[in-house]
């Protein structure tokens, strides 16, 4: 496995019930490096939320679109609510 890089995107605010889009630009992803989104709860440990290499994957209420040069990708919560309220980190990490 690779090194991982990872990147904490800038805080958003929400109502419930509305979407979340988390926008994040990865100018130096290099070809074969896959976007893992995880979040951590305060108190807990980080979980694992959604991955991706190119295009749109969908995971229950979360969405991943990635652009087709894989530069910058959105991570879309389509239904918050406050068990959403988390910190977001996105990282990149080479194909195993």
């Amino acid at each position: 496995m690779g090194d991982a890089k990872s990147t904490q995107p800038d805080a958003v605010e929400s109502s419930e019930e509305e979407p979340v889009l988390l926008p994040y630009n990865q100018p130096t992803i290099s070809e074969g490096e896959y976007i893992h989104w995880y979040r951590q709860i305060p108190g807990q440990s980080p979980e694992f939320v959604i991955h991706g290499l190119k295009g749109n994957v969908s995971h229950g209420m979360t969405s991943l679109i990635i652009t087709t040069d894989g530069k910058s990708s959105t991570l879309i919560l389509t239904q918050v609510t406050l068990r959403d309220s988390a910190v977001y980190y996105c990282i990149l990490r080479e194909a195993q």
